[in-house]
């Protein structure tokens, strides 16, 4: 993979990154209970910063005999930590960890013989000097302790479900298996009802912060009443919770700017919200007199800003890292002259929308490997050295495997520390080619047509009907599609080898219908297309697939089609266990084989047909 390629070039820039990082290089000391110290392990347990999101504070692999010890670490910033601790504890074993003064009962860790083997925490932690308390009883056998400086990972939103019902629902018991072991912040709605999950989440540590609108900058508020907006949301009148993010303010000489930039210092020097947030999702904001003042007193306040990145597919792999270095470090390098040291205040706010609105723009592209190059270039292009905070937008736009693979991610590079890409891992490659000519805009090149009569089945083109289908942003890509009219005679057909597959592995398939006579007549009508998929060669795995009927996005219009007078389209996902390296693949607009099973004459449209490996857990 190309990606690859550029690790060697990513690890010469680490070292030099190493250097602006700004981590005190420490060694780890224990302590008995006499307050005497000595060196704890071996020289792993001296500082090493590992990307640019994480350096290793403490690595301890050897134990003293006793039933106290004391390791300390120095945090060479205000910001999170994450310990992960490996002991087999059996019978009436057990080891518990805490942290500064926190007694047993406190403890943060507490491992006993029905726990695992490995258990991990994280907490929010003043920079400095902190002391790791250790207690133990029995014989446990320790095998590792490990602490490390790590980023501010963030989840959003809670509850906030797909737009695609059949993924979710993403509730508790969903980010629970497969999110929150990997984050340390959770977006929330303020929701009174989520107030069970907040009290578990804030025991672990952790942070919930609310989404709140940016009314008082839309709506030209003075400072008075902004200051009374902000400070009366849930985020900062609910004790448990950590304050507010705000969506979204953009770049410019804005009037509307100074009484805004005037109430957030005002919350920041409220020490009645001393520990509470204030986050403002925006764009470029360098440039502009009134946007750069409006980031300075966030910064000054002692908060951090969430730059929105919403990247969409670039054609081929080489394309995609040039235009990562042109959309993320050399934009990064233009906030550095209007604001040095900003990565430090900075949450890189990338985008996983991948249906309804998407940046999964290309059907020729697995959209998980173009998440884990943007990944992975936070993390190890120097422009980025030290950078706060991580974090998606938003679940609602997600697909469950989108959503679980951006879990990974965060691990990976914010608790792991990884420099090399995760995606070869699993055998992912940026250019899929399971399935040739998807959107049909070569016509119909690799596809088996069989036409049940005379003009029956073509392709066509229509200009923004890719915009209508969500992708973001505006691009032909899309325009194109497969046509058919429903004939009583015989089914439309089209047919194509899905070539490359490893035979029993997961693979998904997505493809997505519209009705031509509605985009045609300007009709709203929300209807199930009749059509058939078939995969021959290939066991089809009924719990994950799905045909769902979704409207166009509020924010994509065309013609007459808006936010009210909506057009409706058919998603149609499916998750098959090939048994052959090839398999068919056949899309037809009958029921099936014997029967129409709706309307003849009905004209259908198909395009963004995606075959890309399944990620399983």
């Amino acid at each position: 993979m190309l990606i690859a390629n550029h690790v060697a070039a990513k690890e010469v820039h680490m070292r030099q990154a190493i250097l602006t990082f700004g981590f005190v290089l420490a060694i780890a000391t224990s302590a008995d209970s006499r307050g005497a110290t000595s060196p704890a392990g071996t020289s792993e347990t001296r500082t090493k910063v590992l990307n640019n999101l994480v350096a290793e504070l403490a690595n301890i692999t050897t134990f003293p005999d006793k039933p106290y010890n004391e390791w300390r670490f120095t945090n060479p910033r205000q910001g999170w930590v994450f310990i992960s601790s490996t002991t087999r504890a059996q019978g009436a074993d057990w080891v518990r960890i805490a942290l500064d003064g926190a007694a047993q009962d406190e403890a943060v860790i507490i491992h006993e013989a029905t726990t695992s083997q490995t258990l991990e925490a994280m907490r929010y932690l003043l920079a400095g000097e902190h002391t790791l308390r250790v207690w133990s009883q029995g014989k446990p056998i320790r095998k590792k302790l490990i602490v490390r400086a790590i980023p501010e990972l963030i989840f959003c939103k809670f509850q906030y479900d797909p737009h695609i019902p059949e993924y979710g629902p993403y509730d508790w018991t969903f980010l629970e298996r497969h999110v929150l072991p990997n984050i340390n912040t959770i977006v929330g709605s303020g929701d009174e009802k989520h107030e069970p999950y907040l009290e578990t989440w804030k025991k672990q540590g952790k942070k919930w912060i609310v989404e709140a609108h940016a009314a008082p900058y839309f709506n030209g508020w003075d400072a008075d009443k902004a200051y009374r907006y902000w400070s009366e949301s849930a985020g900062f009148k609910n004790p448990l919770m950590d304050g507010i993010i705000v969506d979204e303010f953009g770049g410019g000489n804005d009037k509307r700017y100074p009484p805004i930039t005037d109430s957030v210092r005002r919350i920041g020097q409220n020490e009645h919200f001393r520990n509470k947030v204030f986050y403002p999702y925006c764009g470029s904001m360098c440039g502009a007199k009134l946007s750069e003042e409006f980031i300075q007193a966030v910064i000054d306040s002692g908060y951090r800003f969430a730059w929105e990145r919403y990247l969409s597919e670039q054609p081929t792999e080489n394309v995609a890292a040039k235009f990562l270095q042109s959309n993320l470090s050399r934009q990064m390098q233009r906030w550095q002259q209007c604001f040095p040291a900003c990565a430090e205040r900075m949450i890189a706010c990338l985008g996983y929308m991948v249906i309804t609105e998407s940046l999964n723009i290309n059907p020729r592209v697995d959209y998980k490997v173009w998440m884990d190059m943007q990944f992975h270039h936070l993390a190890t292009d120097p422009a980025f050295a030290a950078l706060y905070g991580l974090m998606e937008y938003t679940c609602g736009y997600a697909d469950e495997e989108t959503v679980r693979w951006a879990a990974r991610l965060y691990r990976h590079y914010g608790l792991e520390g990884h420099t090399q890409p995760l995606s070869p891992q699993y055998g992912f490659k940026y250019r899929l080619d399971h399935i040739q000519n998807p959107d049909f805009d070569q016509g119909v090149v690799a596809w088996t047509i069989d036409a049940a009569e005379e003009n029956s089945i073509s392709t066509n083109r229509m200009k923004g009907y890719s915009w209508l289908q969500g992708r973001y942003p505006r691009t032909r890509l899309g325009d194109t599609f497969l046509w058919t009219k429903r004939s009583s005679r015989a089914p439309n057909t089209v047919a194509q080898e899905i070539k490359h597959l490893q035979p029993g592995r997961l693979y998904s398939l997505k493809m997505i219908t519209g009705d031509y006579g509605d985009l045609k007549a300007n009709r709203s009508v929300r209807q199930t297309h009749v059509i058939s998929i078939n995969i021959d060669g290939a066991e089809l795995i009924p719990e994950k697939s799905f045909q769902s009927v979704i409207a166009n996005n509020y924010a994509h219009q065309l013609g007459t089609f808006t936010n009210k007078h909506k057009f409706w389209f058919n998603y149609h996902w499916w998750v098959f266990r090939p048994q052959a390296t090839a398999a068919k693949l056949t899309i037809s607009d009958w029921a099936d084989a014997r029967q129409p099973g709706a309307p003849i004459g009905q004209e259908l449209m198909y395009n963004f047909i995606e075959v890309q490996p399944y990620w399983e857990n």
